[in-house]
Formats: structure tokens, C-alpha cells, sequence
């Protein structure tokens, strides 16, 4: 009877472990996986927006819409998430990230004019999103280009957070990413943005990045993206209602740009605003202000073109004197092929800074960019026919109003597949661009350089959301753990509304030894750090006892920790 009764046992415990097993290997039961379509007239956006309730509730309120490993979509008309959030992932594990076409409408023949339409908070990871169905340029260049739509993402709706991870987006005649809201955060990180804009209108003003129209942003955050052939500017938000509050722009890799308002396009700026660790590749900021209507943007500055006219600088902002800029260890390259445009064309590379952000930086200025001779063998040739006839269309200054062009755009639109798979902007580890940044990593993108990244995201520490879902009454710095600690630490804190964080270590003579948090606007809740028991270098510290500090509008709160070997 007793052996029957461990053999039961056994079972059970065979079973109980065989079923956590399982639990274990299920996937998230948020998230709904969708495969790609094996038919015409299937789109991903029926299936999003079918996800719905009889009374139009959404189904599961945390869903998670997950797309097959090199799987190919189709949009055809776009996706509003009314007061919900939209969550698109692909699926764990390796492969290729699904890519998702805007599909031209049967009887306009234009694809939808973005493929979200943001009115909740949007969620992208692991995507590649194009505006046009590929075609051979070879074969077809006029439908190729011309089937563009003028956005990929834009905003209905204010006080919104848009957020994306490790995506790909590539082919639009206007932006990639348009704010007409004001959202609250805009976070890019590990992306790869191509082909902004293109040579089929006289708008002077399409081919950018990121577009902050209405209302600006509290908080812009671009970490460790790269940008190829953009028309215009990377940043626009120049004159936008409301400043920048916070900004964040930092190891960014930029190939390839004729901006004619400049790459970094400000205006109002807030709190602080960051430029660092960026890699600037033939970065032009070629234009002036030719017919007297942009005069505004080409204030600050003693930049003139060869015609005399007022001249573009690549980084400008309205002047406030209230404003932290922090810009240094940005590296720039003009190529062979980009000097000979500038010859050829009577040019010089420009200015990078305007003057009133000179003043701000002091003697830092100088050290805010520093020019060197860099190659990257794998990126697409330089846009020079496309640049030339920008600056002296039929034998004088391109105007707003232009509308005679004749020019063929000569964007080097290569497929979605070789940007996803081949494009790389690595460059020499002997270079000094390679230990040119702060901690000693690379300048510019550290996604060419993976083992880099990977010591780069331990150096830098991430703050996680601990997304409890409970509001703190006060603001709390809990004592760190463990404590004492070998070789790292966890510290936690909360606060009870949105505040600009500072959370730095010192050591026991109360010399900054890092700062964890630096000037970052966070949503009130709970939040954990960890900390390497590393310095703002990267050298680990000393045995010995350490104290943080919180600061936070007006708050002051520190602990003490203890550090052994």
C-alpha cells in the first residue's frame, strides 16, 4: 500500500510538473497572433478594427496583435484607435521582420495616407512599414514613386504616447512620423528610417523624419536609430505651438541629407535638450531663404549661400535663455563625393550651430562636433542630381513656388529586404569615431556594432515602469537592493505626479560618481534602476559607502549604500 501510494505521488508530482510546463510555454494570452494573407482583399486593418465587441468595446482591452517572422501585410486603409492602445509586435524568436505594404486603393490607385491614425497610445517592435508596395524603379520608376502617401504615422488626437522599438520605416513622399496633436511622448529606439520624401513635388518642406506639428511634445526620445535619404529635416518643429520640453537625441547614425530648413529644426525649446554621441554623414542644410516667406528660420546666424541670401545652419532653435543644451561628442563627415557637390556648386559645408545656441554652450561649442574622414562602405550613393537641381533649377534659386522642375529624383531607393537584411553602417574599429563617444563606445547608431550595444545598455543602466497600476501619494526613495551590494544594486522610487527626474550616485567625499536619471521627465507611478557599480567612464568603484539622491521639483531625498568587494 505504501508503494502504491509514492507511485501516486509520483504521478502527481509528474503531472503538477508537466502542466507548469505548459503554462510556462504558453504565449501571452493577450496576445492574437495574425498570419499573413493568402489571398487578395485581406487586410491587416479589417482585422485590427473587426477586434471588437457588438457594443464597439474592444475584446481585450491589452491586446497584443503579433505578426508572423517574415510575413508580408497589407494595409488598406489605416487604423484609428480610438481611446484604446494599439500594440504591434512581431513574433518572438529569429527571422525577419514582417513588413506592412500601404496598398493602393483599387479605384484611386493611391495607397491609404498613413497606416495609423493615432487617437491612444501606439506600440510598435520588430516592424518594417513601407508607403508603397515594392516595384522595380528600373521597370516602372513614375508608379514606383508616385504611389507615396505623405505619412506613415500621424495623430489625431492629443495627449498621446507613441513609442517605436527595432522598426523599419522606409518610402514616403512627406513624413514618416506627423504629430497634427500634440502628443505626450514620442520614444524611437533601434530603428531604420529611409527614403523620406522625393523629387515629385515643389514642396520644399516634405522628406522629414520626425514632424512635431501642433503643440510640440513633452518628451522626444531618439536613441540609437539610423537615418538614410531624407528630403528635408530629421526633427521639424519649428514653429509649433508649445516647446520641447525634454528632448534626447543621442547615438543616431544620419546618412545622406539635403535638408532645406535645416537637419534639427527646433523652435521652442523647454527644460533641456540633448545632442549626443552622433554619427553625421553628408548631413547638408543647403537652404536659404530665396523668396523672403521663411525668414523666420533663418534667424540667429550670420550663414549666407553664394547668392547672398540668408543660409540654413543644421541645428537651430528659437532663443530662450532657459533652456540646458547639452550637445558634444557628435562626429561629422563630409564625403569625397559630398565635397565635389559643394565645389561644383560654389557651397560651403555650412554652419552647424546658430549663434544664440553657441551662447548657451560657452566654450563647450567648440567641442560640440568634430569633423573627420570616415567611410561607410555600404551605404547609397550621395543624392547629387537630386541636390544640384534643389539649389539652381533651370539656371536659378528654387523657390517655394516652383512648379517647372524636370529633374528625376535619384534617391537610391534599394529593396525593403536589402535595408532589413544587407544595409550596414558599420565603420573601421581603428577609427577614432569608435571610442569617440561618452563611456568610450562608438559615435553614432551602436546597432552596427551589437557586442558594443550590449556593454553600452549595461553602462547606461535602463529605468524600468513598474506598472502597478497605483498612484503614490508622496514622493518615495526606498533603500536600495541589495544592500551591502556585489557588483550591482536595484533602487526604487515613486512619484505622485509628473516630474523632471535627477538620480545621481556620489561617492563619500560627495564627487558625482554618475548620474542614473539625468533631467528626464517621467509620468507619475514606481520606478527601479539598477546600478553597475560602475562610473560615468565605465570604471568600476571602490570598495566603500556611496549615497544617491533623488531630486525632484523641489525634492530632495538621499540613502546611503554600501558597495564590497
Amino acid at each position: 500500500m505504501k508503494k502504491e501510494k509514492y507511485k501516486f505521488l509520483f504521478i502527481a508530482l509528474l503531472m503538477l510538473m508537466c502542466y507548469s510546463i505548459s503554462a510556462l510555454a504558453q504565449s501571452n494570452p493577450h496576445e492574437l497572433f495574425i498570419p499573413p494573407p493568402t489571398g487578395p482583399g485581406q487586410f491587416l486593418d479589417q482585422t485590427i478594427l473587426a477586434d471588437t465587441n457588438s457594443n464597439g468595446t474592444r475584446k481585450d482591452p491589452d491586446r497584443v496583435y503579433v505578426l508572423q517572422r517574415g510575413g508580408e501585410y497589407l494595409v488598406g486603409t489605416f487604423v484609428r484607435n480610438t481611446n484604446w492602445v494599439l500594440r504591434i509586435k512581431a513574433q518572438d524568436g529569429p527571422g525577419k521582420n514582417p513588413i506592412i505594404y500601404l496598398f493602393p486603393n483599387a479605384t484611386t490607385g493611391k495607397p491609404p495616407g498613413y497606416f495609423i491614425h493615432v487617437s491612444g497610445d501606439v506600440y510598435l517592435k520588430n516592424l518594417a512599414i513601407s508607403g508603397i508596395v515594392e516595384a522595380d524603379p528600373a521597370i516602372d520608376p513614375t508608379n514606383y514613386i508616385g504611389g507615396m502617401q505623405g505619412a506613415l504615422i500621424s495623430t489625431n488626437s492629443p495627449g498621446k504616447n507613441i513609442y517605436i522599438d527595432s522598426c523599419l520605416l522606409t518610402n514616403t513622399n512627406g513624413n514618416h512620423v506627423r504629430t497634427d496633436q500634440a502628443p505626450i511622448t514620442v520614444k524611437i529606439t533601434n530603428s531604420l528610417f529611409t527614403n523620406m520624401g522625393y523629387l515629385g513635388t515643389s514642396n520644399l518642406g516634405a522628406g522629414k523624419a520626425v514632424d512635431l506639428r501642433a503643440g510640440s511634445c513633452d518628451s522626444l526620445i531618439m536613441i540609437n536609430n539610423t537615418f538614410i535619404n531624407w528630403q528635408d529635416r530629421i526633427i521639424r518643429h519649428h514653429a509649433s505651438t508649445a516647446p520641447i520640453r525634454y528632448m534626447n537625441f543621442d547615438h543616431n547614425t544620419l546618412v545622406n541629407g539635403m535638408s532645406y530648413h535645416g537637419l534639427l529644426s527646433l523652435g521652442k525649446t523647454g527644460k533641456e535638450i540633448k545632442i549626443t554621441n552622433n554619427l553625421f554623414i553628408d548631413p547638408f542644410a543647403l537652404g536659404s531663404d530665396t523668396d523672403a516667406v521663411r525668414q523666420a528660420e533663418f534667424t540667429d546666424h550670420e550663414e549666407k549661400d553664394a547668392y547672398g541670401n540668408p543660409k540654413m545652419v543644421w541645428i537651430y532653435s528659437s532663443p530662450n535663455d532657459t533652456t540646458v543644451f547639452k550637445i558634444a561628442n557628435n562626429y561629422y563627415c563630409i564625403s569625397t563625393e559630398g565635397q565635389k557637390f559643394l565645389t561644383d556648386n560654389h557651397l560651403s559645408e555650412g554652419a552647424i550651430l546658430t549663434d544664440h545656441i553657441k551662447k548657451k554652450l560657452g566654450a563647450d561649442s567648440s567641442k560640440a562636433f568634430k569633423k573627420v574622414s570616415l567611410t561607410l562602405p555600404n551605404v547609397p550613393k550621395l543624392m547629387t542630381t537630386f541636390m544640384t537641381w534643389y539649389r539652381d533649377p533651370n539656371g536659378g534659386n528654387k523657390t517655394k513656388s516652383t512648379t517647372n522642375w524636370s529633374a528625376k529624383y535619384d534617391y537610391d531607393r534599394r529593396t525593403i529586404k536589402y535595408y532589413r537584411d544587407t544595409m550596414n553602417c558599420a565603420y573601421s574599429t581603428s577609427h577614432e569615431a569608435y571610442t569617440g563617444s561618452q563611456g568610450g563606445f562608438p559615435v553614432g547608431d551602436l546597432n552596427w556594432f551589437p557586442t558594443k550595444k550590449v556593454a553600452w545598455e549595461s553602462y547606461v543602466s535602463a529605468v524600468e515602469k513598474l506598472d502597478d497600476g497605483i498612484i503614490p501619494v508622496n514622493y518615495v526613495l526606498d533603500q536600495n537592493y541589495p544592500n551591502p551590494f556585489n557588483p550591482s544594486t536595484t533602487i526604487t522610487y515613486s512619484l505622485p505626479a509628473k516630474s523632471t527626474i535627477n538620480l545621481k550616485i556620489y561617492n563619500a567625499l560627495g564627487q558625482e560618481v554618475v548620474s542614473l536619471v539625468n533631467n528626464e521627465i517621467q509620468e507619475a507611478g514606481k520606478y527601479k534602476v539598477v546600478w553597475n557599480g560602475k562610473d560615468a567612464t565605465g570604471k568600476t568603484m571602490a570598495t566603500g559607502v556611496y549615497f544617491y539622491s533623488l531630486k525632484a521639483e523641489g525634492v530632495n531625498l538621499i540613502k546611503k549604500m554600501l558597495l564590497i568587494k
